[in-house]
């Protein structure tokens, strides 16, 4: 890693690797940009970046060579900080970047998730865990700033919180770079900020911060390194999700959508949302006026016990006195069976429930049995009638009747929407496919008695034209109780926070 002289500072200690190495520094190359865009991205003058919008384009490489040349060009004045969304996104980089700077004799500090080089500076890498703990970074000072997969974060102001910490009194100019693909819950800020009606590989300066910004794509076919060392990594992308994302992949196209398969955008009503964070007690506050009298969870679960591929989906309703299903939350992991059963008990601790719905068969058998006999959740087996696809063109009647809300914002709204929108799709998961379609099946038997006169969603499922179950509803006493009881919330337990590393609280 060494920076050309025309990129050096002036005066004081400069980063070339003579100049190193004069100062006594070991000189090791360990890694240099491959030619294209990450040799465009070492040299662009421009102090805020997009680089990417393509899987598989070098983009992390790309962003620790830069923090490596730019710490040893500005020695010892080097004060940078590296981030992603996650813990575990963030351990995947920091095990790329052993490779990269052990070997440098940089100084790898565990508790501090913090590299000290040899020749002066850092590089701080951190997560950011939930948007307002950016606030905590108030007061800080960095010249350098990478932002891995910003695409991966739904919301861009608490990333610009951090942006007000670049500033330097040593005359280091700040840098900032991001990486993204398309796809992401952040693809609509990106395309605002970076994409719409501007030229890649064409600097503009923003006419309210005065920074000069610049999209430097980068696509798989770039990253040589990759194919050569990885030859079937192009073939296992393209069977990797639905085709229009597969292809903005490929192309780094901001614009690809996602619509063609059964279930269509265009049914679905909306609830306002500010933030995509939001709190249960916000999403509570965003319904409309009125009773809830259901709180719905609605599981599907992975086909074995002890199985790890596949997701587990709960899916959290509220199901208004008019009929409508409102979503307000959606939980996707894979998970082991503990995990599964825990992830289903938090998620009533969380929300309260006045059904829990879980398909009975493969895991979710072992799940109904454990819950029934060790939790009070009011748990409700559920046979599936039909395939899959079946299922879903059934629950898509209430759809088109516009009975299915979603919030306008949330963290996993994108992945939710393009799941359903893409199914069916050979290789795609379609858990939260199910998890919808469960609860839909459900909410069309359920006793109301105020629900919208639609011929499709009310005669064609099961209810009589005055909106009171026709014959084969749910009998059971628990679901034909007063609906007034409904709306009880049970009070949330308390629950265990799990911590990140010491000194990254927050990120």
């Amino acid at each position: 890693m060494a920076r050309t002289a025309s990129a050096r500072r002036k005066g004081g200690l400069t980063g070339t690797a003579a100049e190193l190495q004069a100062g006594g520094f070991p000189v090791n190359l360990v890694w240099r940009p491959q030619a294209g865009p990450q040799t465009l991205l070492i040299a662009c003058p421009a102090d805020d970046i997009l680089f990417g919008g393509a899987r598989g384009g070098g983009k992390t490489d790309a962003l620790l060579g830069d923090a490596g040349i730019y710490s040893q060009a500005y020695a010892p004045h080097f004060r940078g900080m590296l981030i992603r969304r996650t813990y575990d996104e963030l351990d995947e980089v920091v095990a790329r970047s052993q490779e990269l700077f052990l070997p440098l004799g940089a100084k790898w500090q565990a508790g501090r998730y913090t590299w000290r080089f040899p020749w002066g500076g850092f590089l701080k890498m951190r997560y950011l865990k939930r948007d307002e703990d950016a606030s905590r970074y108030q007061g800080h000072s960095y010249n350098w700033l990478g932002k891995d997969e910003g695409g991966n974060f739904p919301d861009v102001r608490p990333l610009d919180k951090l942006s007000a910490t670049l500033r330097d009194r040593n005359g280091v100019p700040i840098r900032e770079i991001m990486t993204a693909n398309p796809g992401g819950p952040g693809q609509p800020w990106i395309v605002d900020r970076y994409i719409r009606n501007r030229q890649p590989m064409v600097p503009w300066r923003d006419p309210e911060t005065g920074r000069v910004r610049v999209y430097i794509p980068s696509r798989l076919t770039d990253n040589q390194a990759l194919l050569a060392n990885d030859p079937g990594y192009m073939r296992r992308l393209r069977g990797s999700g639905p085709s229009w994302l597969v292809a903005a992949w490929l192309n780094g196209d901001w614009y690809a959508t996602q619509e063609g398969g059964v279930i269509k955008s265009k049914w679905w009503k909306r609830y306002a949302i500010d933030e995509p964070d939001a709190t249960p007690l916000e999403r509570r506050l965003a319904l409309p006026p009125g009773k809830i009298v259901a709180w719905v969870h609605s599981w599907d679960t992975a086909q074995k016990d002890n199985e790890v591929n596949d997701y587990s989906v709960g899916t959290v309703w509220a199901v208004h006195e008019t009929g409508n299903a409102y979503l307000v939350d959606v939980v996707r992991e894979r998970m082991t069976y503990p995990e599964l059963k825990k992830a289903a008990t938090d998620l009533y601790d969380k929300w309260g429930a006045d059904v829990v719905l879980i398909e009975d068969k493969a895991s979710g058998t072992s799940l109904i049995q454990d819950l029934r006999a060790s939790t009070k959740l009011p748990v409700k087996p559920v046979e599936p009638d039909g395939n899959k696809v079946t299922r879903a063109v059934s629950a898509t009647l209430l759809m088109e009747a516009g009975r299915m809300w979603l919030p306008t914002r949330a963290t996993w709204l994108l992945d939710f929407e393009n799941e359903l929108t893409s199914f069916p799709t050979k290789g795609v998961h379609d858990d939260q496919v199910d998890s919808v379609s469960q609860f839909l099946m459900w909410l069309r038997t359920f006793p109301l008695t105020h629900i919208p006169q639609v011929a499709s969603a009310g005669t064609r499922m099961g209810l009589t034209s005055e909106g009171t179950a026709a014959p084969g509803a749910l009998s059971e006493k628990r679901e034909t109780r007063d609906a007034a009881s409904r709306t009880r919330t049970p009070k949330p337990r308390s629950r265990t926070v799990r911590r990140g590393p010491a000194g990254t609280e927050g990120f």
